[in-house]
């Protein structure tokens, strides 16, 4: 799944995603391979609303039946993801004014999720256009293989976070090695973004979440378990909502950034990241 989200258009996803939408159930747990043995369902029609009354309008899809699928999918889907954490802040770690051969300015920043700066935080590449407006509109879009993947430039920060290893010694003990500079660029023509004026900001998805299983202890959901709450409840989010829940964080960190309009950003993402960046917009 490739996803491009204006986060400030009313999501159509939620009309067109509705077969995702089944009963869960104790059974709906395990994962099921054979068709024969899905149990019947019926998809909720997106145009009719949960009392029955059709949609007939815009007003009617705004006010009513987008809040009713969204809450759909937070029960069945993504589940229910916390909001802005107290102690949110973030620091621009370096500047370079001439990167992309003089086309960006490219800032890297750290964003920590609490007020300790030794505690969890996403580390976040911007690159913004020097001939394009001020503040400029953005792509946001979290990244599979850490920020220096996606610009061989051997002065972005080396991600330091767990990987999943790799046949090729990109990244080797679970960590990235300088292999990995750059090999994910085609993915992000970061070039072609700045030149047609607008910026480009990305995040390492393991900053967020590492994508292996461990019960949600490696990432921010303990950040706010409750006391004596070890994993998340089954309607509270997964790594897909956490990972959206960083996408969030990183539109806070643009609202105090004066070079970035946060009233025009697209969140963007590739299969998993895809399906991230629908749910964050």
């Amino acid at each position: 799944m490739n996803a491009v989200v204006d986060v400030f258009t009313p999501l159509a996803v939620v009309a067109v995603a509705a077969f995702l939408l089944v009963p869960r159930t104790a059974a709906a747990e395990k994962a099921n391979y054979l068709e024969e043995k899905v149990p019947d369902y019926t998809l909720p029609d997106p145009l009719v609303a949960a009392n029955g009354e059709p949609v007939a309008d815009a007003a009617a899809w705004r006010e009513r039946r987008r809040g009713e699928i969204l809450e759909l999918f937070r029960t069945h889907v993504y589940g229910r993801s916390p909001g802005k954490p107290e102690g949110l802040h973030a620091e621009i770690t370096s500047v370079v004014e001439d990167a992309l051969d003089g086309k960006a300015t490219r800032k890297e920043i750290a964003i920590y999720f609490t007020a300790d700066e030794d505690g969890p935080r996403m580390d976040m590449l911007l690159y913004l256009p020097n001939d394009g407006p001020r503040p400029a509109p953005a792509f946001l879009g979290l990244n599979f293989c850490g920020n220096q993947s996606i610009d061989p430039d051997p002065t972005i920060a080396m991600c330091t976070s767990w990987m999943r290893d790799d046949k090729d010694g990109r990244v080797v003990d679970n960590r990235a090695t300088e292999e990995s500079r750059g090999f994910k660029a085609s993915r992000w023509p970061a070039g072609l973004i700045v030149d047609r004026g607008y910026a480009l900001a990305t995040i390492y998805y393991g900053d967020i979440d590492p994508d292996y299983d461990d019960g949600f202890q490696n990432g921010v959901h303990p950040l706010f378990y409750r006391e004596g709450q070890t994993a998340p409840e089954p309607d509270e989010w997964g790594s897909i909502g956490a990972w959206a829940w960083g996408l969030s964080r990183a539109m806070d960190y643009f609202e105090t950034d004066g070079t970035i309009d946060h009233r025009h950003v697209a969140v963007i993402g590739h299969s998993r990241l895809g399906k991230t960046a629908l749910w964050a917009g």
